[in-house]
């Protein structure tokens, strides 16, 4: 009995979420608990272009990589450079999502539920703004392209959110964001992104890399004056 009684529970788990996401916000602790699992970076990358127009054409949106067995997704886009996971941990995040997704239903996407994000104090410019899967989509190598409909009105530099997650007890990843500069108010210095994902945490000596590069750089533009400084130190501990 109770080996049937544990198969039961186990096989209503794995076919949790089967039309689409809950929520309307990517939280990392809400999706472990309910995934049972921590996340890991299982490889999926996303990628848009460097800008967008207000009011203008649709831009790809594009992720790629091995999904889960049975997968679904949540996805949409907010204002800012932070990537919106990294604030909903203690029921923030961006309330605003911006633009509209057009070809979610040749994609196997749905707008999410207005009661969901109305739950969640988000404010969709259109339904389509938030999105997540219709039912259990087949895993495998996959590349997927979502067009999105940038706003009329400028909001400058915006954040792509996205996480794909298979059933219970399967991997999930919240995809390191992409941030997309507008072309009517470009940043002065570019974009200065903030991500969080298993491929952020699992990239932190990256980061720190790319703050020691950035320092060399200055270290550069100054004409070597500190690199002089650092190199007298060393000799002068060497000295005692």
């Amino acid at each position: 009995m109770y080996p049937y009684f544990a198969l039961s529970i186990l096989a209503a788990l794995t076919q949790a979420l089967p039309n689409g996401a809950p929520r309307c916000k990517i939280t990392e602790t809400t999706i472990q608990t309910g995934h049972l699992t921590a996340q890991s970076p299982i490889g999926i990358t996303m990628t848009a272009p460097a800008s967008y127009t207000p009011g203008g054409p649709a831009v790809p949106i594009t992720i790629t990589g091995k999904m889960p067995a049975t997968y679904g997704v949540l996805g949409y886009v907010t204002p800012g450079t932070t990537q919106d996971s990294l604030l909903t941990q203690n029921g923030g995040g961006v309330a605003q999502h911006v633009g509209a997704f057009q070809n979610l239903k040749a994609q196997g996407m749905r707008p999410q539920s207005a009661a969901s994000c109305q739950a969640q104090n988000v404010q969709n410019d259109a339904p389509e703004s938030t999105f997540t899967h219709v039912a259990p989509m087949l895993g495998g190598q996959k590349t997927i392209t979502m067009m999105w409909q940038p706003p009329a009105a400028d909001v400058g530099p915006v954040t792509v959110n996205m996480v794909v997650a298979g059933n219970v007890l399967e991997p999930w990843q919240i995809v390191q964001s992409v941030q997309m500069d507008s072309a009517a108010s470009p940043s002065p210095a570019g974009l200065q992104a903030t991500n969080a994902g298993p491929v952020a945490k699992a990239s932190g000596g990256q980061q720190l890399a790319n703050i020691v590069k950035g320092a060399a750089g200055n270290v550069a533009n100054v004409g070597g004056t500190l690199q002089d400084v650092l190199r007298g130190g060393l000799a002068g501990l060497g000295a005692h």
